[in-house]
């Protein structure tokens, strides 16, 4: 048995063994938080979770910095750009992968801090009484998942990869340290990953057939993403500890989309394309060429959208993204403390229950089955 082996078995092993302190068995010690009147939003530009977000909580979607000028604070801006990484250049070069072009650090957590102190001064009664930020929901969607694709990318190893982990979310929770003390942020949502090994990008990077669980996921991956999740859930509790008077979230994607998965045929997603991208190459079971990406020459979109999971190998569709957000705030479980919503808010919600509804038909207990179960 290979070293390299060994230490995943080891990954593994750990990962089982802190079962009992991960949200799936976290009971909230802190009251439902919110209501919010603004979203200030980190990650990659190209998700929309934060819109499904805002309009899940009636609030605006947080719009592009870059468009908008400082008058616009209040109502909440987005910092996410593109591919954007969390840890430096340096990070990537110590463990022999080439420096991606974006990092999160630099480019938003650092652009939202010059914003704030050098702009915000200019409109509203910003710094350490602000008055803005403290009525703000601050959300780091997926924070490390491209980080981990860069590596998967440049051929790491899942065992590799595994030693990246708590270098990263060491970076998150230094972020997050930066957001409450340089900002005066008090309410902050964090994002788990995703389950990597069912998503058909990481499904082409590792091939191999005995790992593939019941669901068709990739085991071994999707261990992965727990292990990830796992260290951020420890982080998060050692800065409640530290800032018992911020509230800092965790949102479950893991398990929001896992219920999703589960539910596919009843939420519209066909299964003989459910592991297929929409946008592909029309290459190998999961319609995916690393080589071809979506929007280049001859690579074709599928003609229904809205019954596919993936938009394309690392990204959902945007009627997945509203299933996987609907889950997360219908079920009790998937937000740790939960997020009060208004009625306004519990209307919306029932809206789009009633469209999946009358999409797959059935009677109101059998939705309430298929959100909740």
């Amino acid at each position: 048995m290979g070293s390299s082996h060994r230490l995943f078995l080891l990954v593994l092993l750990f990962t089982c063994l802190v079962d009992h302190v991960v949200p799936s068995s976290f009971s909230p010690a802190k009251e439902a938080v919110g209501p919010f009147n603004s979203i200030y939003s980190f990650g990659d530009s190209s998700s929309s979770i934060a819109d499904h977000i805002a309009e899940t909580l009636s609030l605006p979607s947080p719009q592009p910095y870059t468009q908008q000028g400082t008058e616009f604070f209040e109502s909440g801006l987005s910092f996410a750009t593109p591919g954007a990484t969390i840890m430096k250049p340096f990070f990537f070069l110590k463990n022999g992968i080439p420096a991606p072009p974006q990092s999160h650090d630099l480019s938003q957590i650092s652009t939202f801090m010059r914003f704030f102190y050098e702009d915000c001064f200019s409109f509203h009664d910003c710094g350490r009484n602000n008055k803005v930020l403290p009525k703000a929901l601050i959300f780091m969607d997926q924070p490390g998942i491209n980080d981990y694709k860069h590596a998967f990318l440049h051929g790491k190893s899942i065992s590799e990869a595994s030693l990246l982990v708590p270098e990263v979310v060491e970076t998150i929770k230094n972020s997050i340290e930066r957001l409450i003390n340089e900002a005066g942020a008090k309410t902050l949502m964090v994002s788990g990953i995703l389950p990597v090994g069912c998503f058909p990008g990481f499904r082409t990077l590792f091939p191999e057939g005995d790992s593939i669980g019941k669901n068709r996921c990739h085991k071994g991956l999707n261990m992965f993403s727990k292990l990830h999740n796992d260290h951020l859930w420890q982080a998060i509790l050692e800065l409640r500890l530290k800032y018992p008077d911020v509230h800092i979230i965790y949102a479950d994607y893991y398990k929001s989309f896992m219920a999703v998965l589960k539910n596919h045929a009843f939420l519209g997603f066909k299964t003989k394309t459910l592991m297929k991208a929409c946008c592909g190459s029309d290459n190998g079971p999961f319609n995916f060429d690393a080589q071809k990406q979506c929007g280049e020459e001859r690579v074709a979109v599928c003609s229904e959208r809205a019954s596919y999971l993936y938009w394309d190998g690392f990204r959902l569709t945007p009627e997945a993204l509203e299933n996987l957000i609907d889950t997360l705030f219908s079920k009790k479980g998937f937000v740790f403390p939960e997020l009060t919503v208004g009625e306004e808010t519990a209307a919306a919600v029932t809206r789009r229950h009633s469209r999946i509804l009358a999409r797959v038909g059935g009677i109101s207990s059998v939705i309430r089955h298929l959100l909740f179960v």
